[in-house]
């Protein structure tokens, strides 16, 4: 066989471009590991999953600001009772929560939810057994908030108590994006705000008010910033017989004496005891003395004992309609 003999294979090359290009690709392609050419569909299926993942998400406003959450997530748990009654009304199942609610409206929204805990002491092991999707907690549950979120994205959905009605609406719009239940909270938001605009209209020009707490015997006083007084002097526009009140988590400490000084037109009234199911005396009756029976709001049998839901699930949709509705009925029935 006659040889071919090359004597500058660079020249060769340069002057057959085609042989050039296909020997550089045979090279090229020998060059590549089997793991490198493996790898390749891989990242591919990498980044669909990533794409995946990012359109299986929400960007929501929470108490702790704004954060990314699955997108209808079907294992959720909730600590809060404000959120259960939300949830509830749009019809969001609800997978684990809190062993017993002493709100009888919410107890057919958790009844079938696997008992994990109370609002202040979650059951770790139970939730860790139900693995869920998504947890909800209010401010009752916020000291556990890093110790749920490692177990599942956690957000903590506690309304503004100094703009309650704006906040739980706000609230109620996030739960839409995140379940898919837009229309419904879209529904729900207007059917609070017609009722707002209702007590607003009831209550106007009826004088002004005071609201205060009965923990047993003691007495605390709640001002227009504060999550007893809140909605019904910035939100109903009830004006406030005391502007100067301390604000505080348990609101400001005053005597039978302050109420008289004061003496409010209208006075609203939360029994904490019956609220959270503790024994002793009963706010009518700790009220009832000489001092409170010389003020205009108990003369005129303008004292208004609010709804347990005020104090326990402030913010909740059922709660906000429950609470108007007493307001508005309170003051259509003032002579």
């Amino acid at each position: 066989m006659q040889k071919i003999i090359i004597p500058n294979i660079k020249e060769y090359l340069l002057k057959h471009s085609k042989f050039a290009l296909a020997l550089f690709a045979t090279f090229a392609l020998a060059a590549c590991s089997p793991s490198e050419k493996a790898a390749a569909p891989e990242a591919g299926a990498s980044a669909a999953a990533h794409d995946h993942s990012a359109a299986e998400s929400v960007s929501v406003v929470t108490a702790r600001g704004e954060t990314a959450v699955p997108l209808k997530p079907e294992r959720i748990a909730v600590y809060d009772l404000g959120m259960i009654d939300t949830l509830g009304k749009l019809g969001v199942p609800i997978g684990a929560s809190i062993d017993e609610s002493r709100l009888e409206y919410t107890q057919d929204t958790i009844k079938d939810a696997v008992k994990a805990g109370t609002l202040f002491e979650p059951n770790y092991e139970a939730l860790n057994a139900y693995k869920p999707q998504l947890i909800i907690i209010g401010s009752r549950a916020a000291k556990a908030f890093d110790q749920l979120n490692a177990i599942a994205p956690t957000i903590e959905m506690t309304a503004d108590t100094q703009n309650l009605k704006a906040s739980s609406q706000e609230r109620i719009s996030a739960f839409g994006k995140i379940f898919g239940k837009e229309a419904e909270a879209e529904k729900l938001n207007a059917e609070i705000e017609a009722a707002f605009e209702t007590a607003k209209q009831a209550a106007a020009g009826k004088g002004n008010g005071l609201v205060i707490l009965v923990n047993g015997g003691k007495l605390s006083a709640y001002g227009p910033s504060s999550r007893l007084g809140g909605w019904l002097h910035n939100d109903i526009g009830i004006p406030a017989i005391d502007t100067a009140i301390k604000e505080g988590s348990h609101g400001q400490p005053v005597t039978f004496e302050y109420i008289k000084q004061k003496n409010p037109d209208w006075l609203f009234v939360l029994d904490r005891g019956a609220a959270v199911g503790e024994e002793g005396t009963a706010a009518k009756d700790v009220l009832d003395n000489p001092l409170v029976a010389d003020t205009t709001a108990w003369k005129k049998g303008q004292v208004v004992y609010l709804v347990p839901e005020t104090y326990l699930a402030a913010g909740g949709a059922q709660e906000l309609l429950n609470a108007t509705k007493q307001v508005t009925d309170a003051f259509n029935a003032a002579k």
